[in-house]
């Protein structure tokens, strides 16, 4: 997609939202594609630990080339990751090089325990355009009690020597980003580890620090810190159903990465197109009772703190400049920390 199109998409796609339009006459801009649900950790925030053991899987690749397939040139960029971690499943790097091959934006997030010097190369091999390393602590006492299962100077060490590989092969991809979601019940001890955290990144091709507020799952998680947030806030629409779909590992399709788990299905790629289910009678519904505000009924949307958010214009703030970074002006605008 060139960057023309781009940013006339997604001018398209901030209007039809801006404008609460029930039907959206294109692809949604971003798809978060589950290769798996499984995961080797239990962390605090996610609800993954609540996921029957029957319920757990891997994407078929037959499945998952039928639908890159159907969105290649259409859908800007695809996250292959959702409640899982996603180097677990056996070929990743073939999905990732076959989603590049198709033209699409390639995005990974994971939790770097895995990620040893062999799957680092294969990453780097593989085309990916952009990886977040999900990390949530500066120090040994924090990221242990929030990542659990995890070991510290390990993760780190697989994360360093990714970049080390990175540097030495001069490879530009992927876009390396560190994500931290930071509570402020930990503020001080932030203060305290954050820059000899950091430190440890110099001279590496670390391209970004993202710093990230906790978020209530649709609201299967919640904290002091969310729910004051949402008293502050405003009502104000989903933004995810006029740019994104969400795909389970089994071709379930759901409108959003906060309905964890599934209660709002639209339809399943074994059976449908993804267009179908776009612009279905159900999605068609979920935008109309979106913008008149009747949400009280839709669960797990009447419990999410993302329709609670400070908005300008009648569109979120704290997403209008990822947004635009995003789509419009590019990664680079993140450099350095």
């Amino acid at each position: 997609m060139s960057g023309f199109d781009m940013v006339w998409k997604s001018w398209r796609l901030f209007w039809n939202y801006r404008m609460r339009k029930e039907i959206c006459d294109y692809y949604p801009s971003r798809l978060w594609i589950e290769l798996t649900n499984n995961c080797n950790l239990h962390c605090e925030m996610c609800l993954n630990k609540f996921l029957p053991p029957r319920s757990k899987g891997f994407m078929n690749l037959d499945l998952f080339k039928k639908l890159i397939d159907e969105i290649g040139g259409r859908v800007h960029d695809a996250y292959f990751h959702h409640r899982g971690e996603s180097l677990l499943h056996p070929q990743i790097f073939d999905m990732i090089s076959y989603a590049k091959g198709k033209g699409i934006y390639t995005r990974l997030h994971t939790n770097a325990t895995l990620l040893d010097e062999e799957r680092s190369k294969k990453l780097l091999e593989s085309g990916l355009d952009f990886l977040s390393f999900s990390f949530d602590g500066y120090d040994k006492e924090t990221y242990e009690g929030i990542r659990l299962g995890a070991t510290f100077e390990v993760t780190l060490s697989n994360i360093i020597r990714f970049l080390e590989l990175k540097k030495e092969g001069r490879y530009k991809l992927p876009y390396t980003v560190l994500t931290v979601i930071e509570f402020s019940s930990l503020r001080d001890r932030y203060k305290e580890s954050k820059k000899v955290f950091l430190d440890k990144f110099k001279g590496l091709p670390l391209d970004a620090l993202r710093v990230r507020e906790p978020h209530n799952w649709g609201g299967g998680y919640s904290n002091e810190e969310i729910e004051k947030r949402r008293l502050e806030a405003g009502f104000v629409p989903c933004t995810f159903l006029w740019y994104s779909l969400t795909i389970f590992w089994d071709g379930t399709v759901v409108p959003c990465p906060q309905d964890f788990f599934g209660k709002l299905a639209l339809g399943n790629l074994n059976e449908q197109m993804l267009w179908e289910i776009w612009n279905s009678e159900r999605m068609v519904e979920l935008r109309r009772n979106m913008t008149k505000e009747r949400y009280k009924g839709l669960s797990p949307c009447n419990s999410c703190d993302r329709l609670w958010r400070r908005s300008l214009m009648g569109v979120p703030i704290d997403g209008i400049v990822p947004f635009l970074k995003d789509n419009i002006l590019g990664y680079k605008v993140l450099k350095g920390f």
